[in-house]
């Protein structure tokens, strides 16, 4: 199927409120828009893909076996991995939407079961390893939409998290993984990519993350960062401003939840210390 006639297919299931496909088979379509799935028009990428995608698996329109298949498809290295060592300019719509589906397939799997427990193990293992490697951290690509991958990572993280046959390790294991990605120092998140990723944080707290472990990551980090404020470069001072504006972040969601006081001190300690040559201006 090309993409205009996907189009025209997905433009009119759109226009039934996404309940009735039309006389297609569904396999097909679904295999169509998979392989367009990152494809650069954000109208066919966004407006229609999307969330005809999340209305058939979140109808009940699949069988088990096909939503296991989906999974795998969007996990795989023509999705979720697609060119991720490459840099670019467009494969970063392929891996952001395939972890959006993937999202839509987690919440699913926490009412009913997809994958068993060494299944969400090994989804995990990707998706960190995914979280890793991706550097295209773009949030809107002017002609082309959205990429936001790190927004749509923290959706799916955060679905990952609630899923209650997630190992514990895991919980704890995620959470450093999002404080060394806030902390990224190639580009910086202009797209409240901070805000995104403050929500599976706040999951792991009420699934009961240790809080020192998470106290020690903070200071380890907030430390290397004092120490080379005088001769840090340019990275330096990307990496300064991204884990400021999530800590940030995460401090006032924590307050407006009223919760978690010691985590909110200590955050603001932190902040005032990485903050210190700036307030020491007039001495």
């Amino acid at each position: 199927m090309n993409t205009r006639e996907l189009k025209r297919k997905l433009t009119q299931f759109r226009e039934t409120n996404f309940q009735d496909p039309g006389d297609i088979d569904i396999r097909t379509l679904t295999n169509a828009m998979l392989e367009q799935i990152g494809n650069t028009d954000p109208e066919l990428r966004d407006s229609l893909i999307y969330p005809s995608l999340t209305n058939l698996i979140i109808n009940g329109v699949y069988p088990r076996y096909e939503l296991t298949r989906i999974l795998n498809v969007c996990l795989d290295e023509y999705h979720l991995f697609y060119q991720i060592d490459k840099r670019s300019d467009d494969a970063v719509f392929t891996r952001s939407f395939s972890s959006l589906i993937i999202a839509v397939l987690l919440f699913v799997n926490g009412q009913q079961t997809i994958v068993d427990e060494e299944g969400l193990d090994e989804v995990a293992t990707k998706l960190i390893d995914y979280v890793k490697r991706e550097v295209d951290v773009r949030g809107y690509v002017e002609g082309k939409g959205w990429a936001h991958s790190i927004a749509h990572i923290a959706d799916t993280l955060d679905e990952l998290v609630k899923q209650p046959q997630l190992k514990e390790t895991r919980l704890q294991e995620i959470a450093m993984l999002i404080l060394d990605k806030m902390s990224f120092d190639q580009d910086y998140f202009l797209y409240e990519e901070d805000e995104r990723m403050v929500i599976p944080m706040i999951s792991i707290f009420q699934k009961g993350l240790d809080r020192e472990l998470l106290i020690d990551r903070i200071n380890h980090i907030t430390t290397e960062l004092q120490e080379n404020y005088s001769n840090g470069g340019v990275n330096h001072f990307i990496k300064r401003t991204n884990i400021k504006q999530f800590l940030r972040s995460l401090m006032l969601h924590l307050e407006v939840l009223d919760t978690e006081p010691e985590i909110r001190d200590h955050i603001k300690k932190e902040l005032n210390a990485i903050n210190q040559p700036y307030y020491n201006l007039s001495s």
